[in-house]
């Protein structure tokens, strides 16, 4: 049997969480029949970036608010340095060969609507504003969490986890778009676990 790329793996995996999600949630989810004009994005599994109105990769990042300008540059760098990693996936070049990507440019602090659960439910916890007819240049959420945040919403002990973060319509269906990475700021320095994190967040994980 023909195996599904990872990218459309991963749709397939949070489609779930989406129906759970907008009926615990109350969404109305109403379809936007516009398709004329190039500026309105729509659903891409061609590519890692998922929706027409990207042509780079990019990340946000929600770090704790008491996190120093230093501390800022330490998760920048730890991230990055996940990410350059995360660039060597077999998968990569399949999903993100045509996309640009620089490192200068690749991160920034602050996402655009973030929302952050009270706790993680696999396969149910949306991390971000939900559906929406147009999603935000970032593919993925990174959302650092301080101790006792991530206690509560990962867990004691877990290091990591992923969510939908944004989902647009199409089809009669919501496809999550963006994706939400939850990671332990004290796991920041653990190449492998943000690289693992990583992989998971933007499509490459096999298992997925």
């Amino acid at each position: 049997m023909r195996r599904r790329p990872p990218r459309v793996r991963l749709l397939t995996l949070l489609t779930a969480a989406i129906a759970v999600a907008m009926a615990a949630g109350g969404i109305a989810l109403a379809l936007d029949r516009d398709h004329g004009g190039d500026h309105h994005p729509h659903l891409d599994t061609a590519s890692g970036l998922l929706v027409t109105n990207r042509s780079e990769l990019r990340l946000c990042v929600e770090a704790p608010p008491e996190v120093s300008a230093t501390g800022r540059q330490a998760i920048q760098a730890s991230l990055l340095a996940a990410l350059q990693q995360t660039r060597q996936d077999p998968n990569w070049n399949s999903a993100y060969g045509r996309a640009h990507y620089n490192p200068a440019t690749a991160l920034d602090f602050g996402c655009p609507a973030p929302r952050l659960p009270q706790r993680y439910e696999p396969k149910m916890t949306v991390a971000g504003p939900g559906v929406t007819a147009n999603p935000s240049i970032y593919r993925a959420w990174v959302y650092v969490l301080d101790e006792p945040t991530a206690d509560r919403v990962l867990g004691t002990g877990q290091p990591t986890a992923v969510a939908a973060a944004e989902l647009m319509a199409e089809s009669m269906t919501a496809f999550p778009v963006s994706t939400a990475l939850l990671v332990r700021q004290s796991r920041l320095a653990d190449t492998a676990t943000v690289v693992q994190g990583l992989r998971a967040a933007l499509g490459l994980d096999p298992s997925l």
